[in-house]
């Protein structure tokens, strides 16, 4: 898979996720099986996720300017899954927040897959300062 496909799918799922979370509560609450009105932690989180979508579209478009993105990119999801899996093995968050974010873990897999598959494309010291 090239890093414009990967990236460009990765951007896409993020979106999908968060626009939905920061407009569309109601929908997005019946899905995941929230209870109460969003809380400003909750739209804080979309936000972060729209704006990993946006960082992955930066990568999509340019995958070695923006690589440095790919680290930041596995670790949020990472931070994601571990947050989400840990809730729900203790009765904090719904079935549904957990196969979401399941998403996040092939994700961070794949991140991680393209970066040992292509380690030399790095960007030149001028490309990184601009």
């Amino acid at each position: 898979m090239s890093a414009r496909t990967l990236f460009t799918v990765a951007a896409a799922f993020n979106f999908l996720v968060g626009l939905p979370m920061l407009v569309a509560y109601p929908v997005v609450a019946r899905l995941l099986a929230l209870e109460g009105q969003p809380t400003a932690w909750f739209h804080i989180v979309a936000a972060v996720v729209v704006i990993f979508g946006y960082a992955y579209g930066c990568i999509a478009y340019d995958p070695v300017r923006f690589r440095p993105y790919i680290s930041l990119g596995i670790i949020g999801k990472l931070a994601f899954v571990a947050a989400i899996y840990g809730h729900w093995l203790t009765g904090g968050a719904s079935g549904g927040s957990a196969v979401l974010v399941t998403g996040d873990l092939v994700f961070a897999m794949l991140f991680f897959t393209y970066l040992r598959r292509d380690p030399q494309a790095v960007p030149e010291a001028s490309a990184v300062s601009r």
